[in-house]
C-alpha cells in the first residue's frame, strides 16, 4: 500500500475543509476518507468498505462518530475497528477481524496530515515555522498534472526564476542573468534533508531553501527586514497528479483577510505550465546534463532512486547512511 511514497507523514487537506459529512481523496494511489468522530478529532481510513469494498465516504457520520457504510450499514471507529455489522448476530471477537484499514494522523499549521504506512510511526517533525497555531496560516491548494518529485526538484531550483517568473517577482533577476554574474549555490546537509543557500555574485541579498524529506521546501527571504516563510508540498494523488500546498506564515500582526494573495501565492503558480510539461518523475542523474548549479536537484535524485524507488530500502531521514545519501556531491 502506497507503494509510490510509503512510510511518510504528508499534509493532505486544510483542516477547515472537514467537516460533518466524510471526504474522500486519493493519496499516493490509494483512496482515503477523513472524518470527524464524536469529539471532532479526524480520522483517516481506507476507502473502502472490507466487506463488498464500496466506497466508505459515500456513507456517512453516525451520532457516535463512527463512519457507516452506505450498502449494508457495517459501522467503523475513528481507528478502523468494526463496531457494528445490522441483522447479523456478530460476536466481539469476530468484530475485531472486520476492521477496517485506518491510518495516524496528526493536526499542524491547520493541515491534516496522514502517515502513509505500517511501519513504526516515526514523529512527526517540522520546521519551528509550522509549529504556530493553525489560525495564523494562509493556506492555498490545487491538483497540478504532474509527478511529485518534478514539484520538489523545481522548488529546490533557484535558477529558473529570472526566467519562469520574468514577469512577477523575478523581473528584476533576468536582468542580471543577462550579464556575467555568476550564482553560487551552497549545500548544507541536515538530518531531514538539505539546506540550500542561493547566491549571485552582483546581488546583495539571496534566498534560502530547505529541502524537508519527503516532499516540503521551506523558501526562506527577509521582506524589509521582515522575515518571510513560504511552505510547498507537493502531496502525491498518484503517478500523473500532485495536490500542491502552499502553505503562507504572515508575518506578524498581518491578517489572513488582508493577506496579498497576488504578491505571495500566484508566482509560485507560475511554475506549474513548466513542470506539467516534463513527463513522469525525475530521470536518474545519468540521464540529463548537468552543470554545478544543479547539485541540489542532483542530491534529491539521488535520494529518490536510492530510498523511494528502491522499497526494500526505505528509510527515514535517521538512517546511518541518510547523510552520505544527500551529501554526495558528485554531479555523475
Amino acid at each position: 500500500m502506497f507503494s509510490m511514497f510509503s512510510n511518510f507523514w504528508t499534509p493532505v487537506l486544510p483542516i477547515a475543509e472537514i467537516g460533518s459529512a466524510p471526504v474522500a481523496v486519493q493519496l499516493a494511489g490509494e483512496p482515503v476518507v477523513l472524518f470527524r468522530d464524536s469529539s471532532g478529532k479526524i480520522a483517516a481510513l481506507l476507502d473502502r468498505c472490507p466487506h463488498r469494498s464500496v466506497p466508505l465516504s459515500l456513507g456517512r457520520v453516525t451520532e457516535e462518530g463512527c463512519l457507516e457504510c452506505p450498502y449494508h450499514g457495517w459501522q467503523f471507529a475513528s481507528d478502523g475497528a468494526c463496531t457494528r455489522v445490522p441483522l447479523n448476530d456478530v460476536k466481539p471477537a469476530q468484530l475485531s477481524k472486520l476492521s477496517a484499514i485506518g491510518f495516524p494522523t496528526r493536526i499542524f499549521a491547520g493541515l491534516v496530515w496522514v502517515f502513509t504506512g505500517n511501519a513504526s510511526i516515526p514523529d512527526l517533525e517540522l520546521p519551528p515555522s509550522l509549529l504556530e497555531p493553525g489560525d495564523r496560516y494562509v493556506i492555498h491548494h490545487e491538483i497540478w498534472n504532474v509527478h511529485w518529485t518534478r514539484a520538489i526538484e523545481n522548488s529546490l531550483d533557484y535558477l529558473h526564476i529570472p526566467f519562469v517568473h520574468r514577469n512577477s517577482f523575478g523581473g528584476w533577476l533576468n536582468g542580471v542573468a543577462q550579464t556575467d554574474a555568476i550564482a553560487q549555490i551552497q549545500v548544507h546537509p541536515t538530518s531531514t534533508g538539505m539546506v540550500v543557500a542561493n547566491r549571485i555574485t552582483t546581488v546583495p541579498s539571496g534566498i534560502e531553501l530547505e529541502w524537508r524529506q519527503p516532499n516540503c521546501v521551506v523558501v526562506k527571504f527577509d521582506l524589509v527586514d521582515i522575515p518571510v516563510r513560504s511552505h510547498l508540498f507537493a502531496v502525491p494523488v498518484n503517478e500523473q497528479q500532485i495536490r500542491f500546498v502552499q502553505v503562507i506564515l504572515p508575518s506578524p500582526g498581518v491578517d489572513r483577510a488582508n493577506f496579498d494573495f497576488e504578491a505571495f501565492i500566484a508566482p509560485a503558480l507560475e511554475d506549474r505550465d513548466m513542470i506539467e510539461s516534463q513527463k513522469g518523475e525525475v530521470p536518474n542523474t545519468t540521464d540529463e546534463c548537468n552543470v554545478p548549479t544543479d547539485e541540489p536537484s542532483l542530491r534529491f535524485r539521488r535520494w529518490y532512486y536510492r530510498t523511494v524507488k528502491d522499497q526494500g530500502t526505505n528509510m527515514s531521514a535517521h538512517a546511518a547512511n541518510y547523510r552520505n545519501l544527500v551529501g554526495d556531491s558528485s554531479l555523475s
